[in-house]
C-alpha cells in the first residue's frame, strides 16, 4: 500500500511583502507641531518681524511693509489701526487675517495664532500648509470688510449662519445663534408685514445691511474679528451705533474675541480702543510702516 503523504502542520512561511509608506496628509503631522501650551491665554494673536512686499505688475512698483515692533493682541481687547492713506493699512490686515500669505515667511520672527494650544503660521507657511492655514482662518477669524461681501441669494438669517455651515455647526445650534444675533443686532423686527430676518440683503438700509456684516463675522464666535472702515458704507453715527453693540457682545466672559478695525477717524478710535496702532508711510520709498503703538491699561481676564 502507498502512503499517504503527510502535511506539514506548520504552513509554509510566506515571503514577506514589500513595505509600502502610508500616505501621511498634512493635519496628520500636526498635532504634534502643536502641543505647545498658552503661556498666556489672553493671547489670540502675535507678530514680530513681518517684511511683506506687494508687488504692482501694471506699473512695476513693489510696496514694502514693516512689521518691526511686536504686535499683540489679546482677547476681549479693541484694537485701532491709524494712518493716512497709502501707509498698508489694509496689506497689514490681510496678513494678520491670513488672506494674504507673507512674501518671505522664513525671516519672521513671530507670527502666531492661539486656540487651545500655540499654532506657529509662519513654520505652517515654511512647510507648504496652507491647506491648515485655511482651515485656522475658517476657524479662528471673521470679517466685516467695507465691501460687506454678504451673499445677495440669501436672507439675512442664511448670511449669519453661513460661517457656522463651513465651521460643521450643527443646524440646531446654528439656529440658535442666529436668533441670538438677530435679536442682538436688531434685526428681528419686521418690515412691510415680513420678518427682517428673512429678507434679502439687497432689500436692507445701509445701517441694517452693516449690522447683518458685524453679525456674520462673530457668528462663529471667532477668537479675532476684522472690521474695515466701518464708516465707508454708513455715516458716522450709523457705524458707532453699530459699533456700540460688537462692544458689548465682545464684553460676554464666555466669548471674549479681539476686535481690530482699521479706520481713519480718530474720534472713533479714542471711543472704542484699548490699544492704537498708528502707521505712517516711509518718504524716501514706497514702503510703510508703524511708528507709535498706544496701549491703555484694560484687565483682559
Amino acid at each position: 500500500m502507498k502512503r499517504r503523504r503527510q502535511k506539514h502542520k506548520y504552513k509554509q512561511r510566506q515571503p514577506a511583502k514589500p513595505m509600502i509608506a502610508k500616505p501621511v496628509f498634512q493635519m496628520d503631522l500636526l498635532p504634534s507641531m502643536n502641543t505647545i501650551l498658552k503661556t498666556d491665554i489672553s493671547i489670540v494673536l502675535e507678530v514680530d518681524g513681518l517684511e511683506h512686499q506687494l508687488y504692482d505688475p501694471e506699473n512695476g512698483d513693489t510696496f514694502t511693509l514693516c512689521i518691526d515692533r511686536p504686535l499683540v493682541f489679546r482677547a476681549g481687547s479693541f484694537t485701532t489701526i491709524l494712518g493716512p492713506s497709502g501707509c498698508g493699512k489694509t496689506t497689514l490686515l490681510t496678513l494678520l487675517g491670513l488672506l494674504r500669505k507673507p512674501s518671505s515667511p522664513k525671516t519672521i520672527k513671530k507670527f502666531c495664532i492661539y486656540g487651545d494650544v500655540k499654532y506657529d503660521l509662519a513654520d505652517l507657511w515654511q512647510r507648504g500648509y496652507e491647506r491648515h492655514i485655511e482651515k485656522l482662518r475658517r476657524q479662528f477669524i471673521g470679517f466685516a470688510l467695507q465691501s460687506g461681501e454678504l451673499l445677495s441669494s440669501l436672507t439675512v438669517s442664511e448670511n449669519i449662519a453661513f460661517p457656522l455651515r463651513l465651521n460643521g455647526v450643527s443646524g440646531t445650534q446654528s439656529n440658535k445663534r442666529v436668533k441670538e444675533l438677530l435679536e442682538a443686532f436688531d434685526l428681528s423686527s419686521q418690515v412691510k408685514g415680513s420678518r427682517l430676518a428673512n429678507a434679502r440683503v439687497n432689500k436692507l438700509s445701509g445701517g441694517e445691511f452693516q449690522r447683518v456684516v458685524l453679525a456674520r463675522a462673530i457668528a462663529h464666535s471667532p477668537r479675532i474679528v476684522f472690521v474695515d472702515e466701518p464708516t465707508s458704507a454708513l455715516n458716522r453715527e450709523l457705524a458707532r451705533k453699530a459699533l456700540l453693540q460688537l462692544k458689548t457682545l465682545q464684553s460676554d466672559k464666555a466669548n471674549k474675541t479681539a476686535v481690530v478695525m482699521i479706520t481713519h477717524d480718530e474720534m472713533l478710535s479714542e471711543e472704542f480702543s484699548d490699544q492704537i496702532i498708528r502707521m505712517m508711510p516711509e518718504t524716501k520709498r514706497a514702503a510703510g510702516r508703524i511708528v507709535e503703538i498706544i496701549n491703555k491699561c484694560i484687565n483682559h481676564t
